[in-house]
């Protein structure tokens, strides 16, 4: 809701909460739409300002309340502004050979991320409602795992030139998919076993477009070709286990699962952050490095506590304390009563209102 003069008031605005004068005398009631006559009234009484409704009061979901907000579209235009060097830039090192500059690349994600590092509403839940059209998805997909290790980096012990490293990984080590198929990568359903093992070339192919500039660091490179590398052995391209892993690369896996389960696509909307770290919890523990693997979730966790929820037979709650045994599963309150999920097997969080 937006606090707006009596005298700024138009016909078909709806007010916020009830707007009483000094006395505690009712003038004009929560959820009446204005018109002529009831303003001209405001106008002429003691009080200046009344709360009239925004677009976010009218939707029902926590991510659609942001996507309506003032500072979504801020966010928005700076970012599709930064959007098209970035592209420029990327174009012309893959298809000209035109070496990029990676002052540039650090610049791009920090003139987005600045302005807004100390919102309520965070650079990850923005990104999560954020849509770019099909054919930019390959480009937003590195810049938005650049932003989520600007915003995340930090949680993971790195000084200020390891964080700079990270961001720099996240520009880099996708762009092998560029030089697949584009109907392979845009693929919705089930990829076919030669499909496959055409994907999995492609941290080859992003550490063979990178290995030869000398303005990247080592672990840049290194967390191209190993980021699909699992602690398991069970990755690719190598089968590498945790110990031969670079630590740049540990943490870039956690990022790209983590942005391509939440972030939008055209053949389904983002999951639920609490259906994501479920997620993470049945398939990550043996794949991830435990150390930055508990580390994201439990910090995600922790942006969403105090928020409002929905759970899947209905009840509204919010969200009061961290399982660490359960991470999906946090202790809830409903009115007075507290509901500790991890001992309700049937019930979990269906999404956030």
């Amino acid at each position: 809701m937006e606090l707006v003069a009596t005298v700024a008031l138009q016909p078909g605005m709806e007010v916020a909460e009830d707007a009483t004068d000094y006395k505690g005398n009712l003038l004009v009631k929560k959820d009446t739409v204005l018109d002529k006559l009831t303003i001209q009234k405001l106008v002429v009484s003691p009080i200046q300002c009344i709360q009239i409704k925004e677009p976010e009061d009218y939707v029902l979901t926590y991510f659609e309340k942001i996507k309506v907000s003032k500072v979504f579209k801020q966010f928005e235009d700076l970012y599709h502004a930064n959007f098209t060097a970035y592209k420029v830039a990327l174009d012309s090192f893959i298809y000209k050979k035109v070496p990029p500059n990676n002052n540039d690349f650090l610049d791009i994600v920090n003139n987005i991320f600045t302005p807004f590092e100390r919102r309520s509403t965070t650079i990850l839940d923005m990104l999560t409602v954020l849509k770019v059209p099909d054919v930019d998805l390959l480009y937003a997909h590195g810049l938005n795992v650049a932003l989520i290790c600007r915003y995340t980096g930090k949680w993971f012990g790195l000084d200020d030139e390891e964080l700079k490293t990270l961001i720099l990984c996240g520009f880099y080590y996708d762009i092998g998919k560029f030089k697949l198929p584009k109907d392979l990568i845009f693929k919705p359903g089930k990829l076919t076993d030669e499909e496959l093992n055409l994907m999995r070339t492609h941290p080859v192919h992003s550490y063979n477009l990178i290995q030869n500039l000398s303005s990247l660091d080592i672990n840049v490179k290194l967390a191209a070709l190993m980021h699909h590398e699992r602690c398991d052995g069970k990755g690719y391209p190598q089968k590498l286990t945790a110990d031969r892993i670079n630590k740049f690369a540990k943490i870039i896996s956690i990022i790209d699962a983590y942005d391509a389960m939440t972030s939008y696509r055209a053949y389904r909307d983002p999951l639920c952050p609490f259906k994501v770290i479920e997620i993470f919890e049945h398939d990550g523990l043996d794949r991830y490095d435990v150390a930055y693997y508990l580390t994201f979730l439990e910090r995600i966790v922790e942006e969403y506590i105090g928020k409002e929820v929905v759970l899947n037979d209905g009840t509204e709650c919010s969200i009061v304390l961290i399982n660490k045994q359960k991470l999906s599963r946090p202790m809830v309150r409903a009115g007075n009563n507290y509901i500790d999920l991890s001992r309700e097997k049937d019930l979990f969080i269906e999404k956030l209102v």
